[in-house]
């Protein structure tokens, strides 16, 4: 600091990001420099949220970060991080992201250039009626809700891709292990929270069938149904599930001659 001031820097700081707020007020600064911060802090939820505080909605942060996934490692022309897979990029965009900075430009190393980091030009989307992420660890909030105007499109397809995909590794492996209530009880859950995922409800209702669950594969389409009007390719594929269904029970009741207990389909 003292050198900045010799050099003729009349406003200059000496600020603990980890701990301290930034002195400016909010809304202060139309665009922020942040080069090769974040790796050195203990705390950069803290840094981000300041730097969001201060800069004006829709301006630009320019930040740079070494690349972890080329950098990392002990000893000499190595870099050591304080959270281990943070700033690698897919981990450190998702991190920007819930932070409500929206990427607007990159520049990546490619996997020999050594002294690259990633740069960024992000813009501040500083919502006024959306969760902090650390509110969000203790709510119910989708990736949709909370970051649908942060993320590109394409971006936004992924993360509700790698959302749902969870989910449905989950429902199958419940139904696969014959812990069929635990699978209905999440499919119930999702459904008001996810209306109109229509993709993935379809999938589960296959999983149902494939496992016997007819009476609650009738229940899961008829809350899509009930939700609002699925396009008619949608609606297709909810008739053939439900004749499916249909077709089954009547086989397994001329096999077993009642229909208490259905086999697996």
């Amino acid at each position: 600091m003292d050198k900045a001031k010799e050099a003729g820097y009349e406003n200059v700081f000496l600020v603990d990001v980890s701990e301290e707020p930034l002195p400016f007020t909010d809304d202060f600064f139309d665009a922020v420099y942040c080069y090769e911060v974040v790796e050195h802090l203990t705390n950069p939820h803290r840094l981000l949220s300041e730097i969001r505080r201060v800069l004006k909605r829709g301006a630009n942060l320019f930040l740079s970060v070494p690349a972890q996934e080329i950098d990392m490692g002990y000893g000499l022309l190595r870099h050591t991080f304080v959270y281990p897979g943070l700033l690698e990029r897919p981990n450190f965009e998702r991190f920007l992201t819930q932070m409500y900075f929206e990427i607007q430009e990159t520049i990546a190393p490619g996997a020999t250039e050594w002294l690259v980091g990633h740069n960024y030009i992000l813009r501040n989307i500083k919502p006024d009626d959306r969760k902090d992420v650390v509110d969000v660890i203790i709510g119910d909030y989708s990736v949709q809700e909370l970051y649908h105007d942060v993320l590109s499109p394409e971006r936004l397809a992924e993360e509700m891709a790698r959302e749902l995909g969870f989910y449905e590794q989950m429902v199958e492996d419940y139904l696969r292990r014959g812990a069929c209530e635990t699978a209905v009880a999440i499919l119930r859950f999702l459904l008001p929270r996810y209306p109109s995922h229509y993709d993935f409800f379809l999938r589960c209702s296959e999983f149902l069938l494939k496992y016997g669950r007819y009476l609650d594969m009738k229940d899961v389409l008829k809350a899509m149904l009930a939700a609002g009007k699925p396009p008619m390719p949608v609606m297709g594929k909810i008739a053939t599930l439900l004749r499916a269904a249909a077709e089954d029970m009547e086989n397994s009741s001329v096999q077993n001659g009642d229909t208490g207990s259905l086999p697996p389909h």
